[in-house]
């Protein structure tokens, strides 16, 4: 793994303050021209990944299918997206620039404490990580993306002993507030507190859900996730309320979650500020995230070389590419590289503990090893906490820290 300048945990413990990068392979980049995404398509884009500067990628829905007692699905790829060599090359390729991959594996709820589907899953642990993959998020189907259950601790019994066996190899899985007070919570290294995600623009209930996930994490030996928009709305721009607001609100968030202690989770898109897609004919209340815009004027934006109408995209995402905000200093995009940057090299966001400062109503302000950070979700300008500016979410009003703003300080 190529060396880069860091403060981030040694290869036992990487995962403790890392940045994960959630890709959905079917909607990232398509290298066969079909119209649908592949793993090759996500190793021709690694180079964007180590340029955006995260530390692992979580690949959702690769797998053939779930953990049975009767087959070895587990073991296979999705052939729409590849096969295991594919995945191989693509672990491979990601270690050299520097990046982790993750995994989701599910297992079949109705086969679950059987004997035939306790071997399959110890099974197909050792299988990917023998082939290099460094983690999973364990869940059962359905409920794939539901808050973790008892279902998930038999899971995580049967697993832990086996990745212990694997230095640096981990186990994540998303969890609520329910989660810390069952037996067995102590076998989960990763936590993705889903009300954190679920939480709207409240300055006062933001703080309250990060304290007590924190509080609850901690109690069973988890490290926080601090991710996930919520689950009805994909891209975090229209989870803080669409338009202008919703911009400088989604970009609000990465600097208060990249301050807090604990690992990061990002939705791939989120750092080009892609606003939901609303157009004529859609149905239901299902998100619509469309795939990811690369370069361009014109959908799918250089996602795929197949025609097609490519619904639910339109014409007006040619400003959201990722050609279009690499040079530009004020983009979305921007912001997020100089944040991560920052957040990686810099001694204070090391710090394992959080103290909390008074504030406006609608506001909240922490300080972490030296660094504070500001959030403004009040509806007015409120003053700046003292320090010196390190990187702040929208522009700064002279001493005043503007609505929908975070900000970042050191003394």
């Amino acid at each position: 793994m190529q060396g880069r300048p860091t403060h981030r945990a040694d290869a036992a413990t990487w995962w403790q303050d890392a940045v994960f990068y959630r890709i959905s392979p079917r909607s990232f980049a398509d290298s066969s021209g079909n119209g649908v995404g592949d793993l090759e398509g996500v190793r021709r884009r690694l180079g964007y990944l180590e340029l955006l500067g995260i530390d692992a990628i979580w690949l959702t829905a690769v797998l053939r299918g779930p953990v049975t007692g009767t087959s070895s699905e587990a073991h296979a790829v999705d052939p729409l997206l590849g096969d295991v060599a594919s995945l191989e090359r693509l672990v491979a390729d990601a270690r050299t620039s520097g990046i982790r991959v993750a995994v989701d594996l599910v297992v079949a709820r109705r086969d679950l404490g059987s004997a035939g589907s306790n071997a399959e899953l110890a099974s197909a642990v050792r299988f990917w990580l023998e082939r290099g993959v460094d983690g999973f998020r364990l869940c059962t189907a359905p409920g794939v993306v539901a808050p973790a259950d008892e279902a998930v601790r038999q899971l995580l019994r049967a697993v832990r002993p086996i990745t212990d066996e694997h230095e640096g190899a981990v186990l994540g899985a998303f969890v609520d507030a329910d989660w810390h007070r069952g037996a067995g919570a102590s076998q989960l290294q990763l936590g993705v507190d889903v009300r954190f995600g679920d939480t709207g623009w409240d300055g006062a209930a933001l703080a309250g859900v990060i304290e007590r996930s924190i509080e609850d994490l901690r109690s069973c030996g988890t490290v926080p996730v601090w991710g996930r928009v919520a689950r009805d709305q994909f891209h975090p721009v229209a989870r803080y309320g669409s338009g202008a607001a919703g911009v400088a609100r989604a970009r609000a968030m990465l600097l208060v979650k990249l301050a807090l202690p604990g690992a990061v989770g990002l939705e791939n898109g989120e750092e080009l500020g892609i606003p939901e897609a609303d157009l004529p004919g859609r149905a239901g209340l299902d998100p619509m995230s469309g795939v990811m815009p690369w370069e361009g004027t014109a959908p799918p934006f250089g996602f795929s070389d197949a025609p097609g109408n490519w619904w639910p995209i339109t014409e007006e995402w040619a400003p959201y590419t990722v050609e279009a905000q690499l040079e530009d200093p004020g983009s979305t995009l921007s912001l997020y590289r100089s944040a991560l940057d920052i957040s990686r090299r810099h001694a204070s966001f090391a710090g394992t503990g959080i103290e909390w400062y008074d504030g406006p109503p609608g506001c909240f302000a922490f300080s972490r090893d030296g660094l504070t950070c500001a959030l403004n979700a009040s509806g007015a300008s409120v003053p700046l906490p003292p320090g010196e500016v390190l990187l702040a979410s929208s522009p700064l009003d002279g001493d005043l820290l503007p609505d929908d703003t975070a900000v970042w300080l050191v003394t």
